[in-house]
């Protein structure tokens, strides 16, 4: 049983993981888009990229939460740097 335990919590761990660094790229993103939109506001084109690159960050987000919860259920544990 104890195998088991840690095979699921080993992979938590890495779908966590992975969440996390998709999540600083989607947010990366996001903010290079907004410095953009910053530096021309006029631009309908800058506004969607920025629009898109939320969008996505949130579904990036919603994914990462998931992912956090699914490890504490298996057994993991997080710093209060979320690490």
């Amino acid at each position: 049983m104890a195998e088991v335990d840690q095979r699921a919590l080993r992979a938590a761990a890495e779908v966590y993981s992975t969440a996390r660094r998709e999540y600083e790229a989607a947010t990366a993103a996001a903010d290079a888009a907004y410095e953009r939109l910053q530096a021309s506001p006029e631009t309908f084109e800058y506004r969607g990229e920025w629009l898109s690159a939320r969008r996505h960050e949130a579904e990036v987000a919603s994914r990462l939460k998931h992912a956090e919860e699914t490890y504490r259920l298996a057994g993991g544990y997080l710093s209060k740097s979320g690490e």
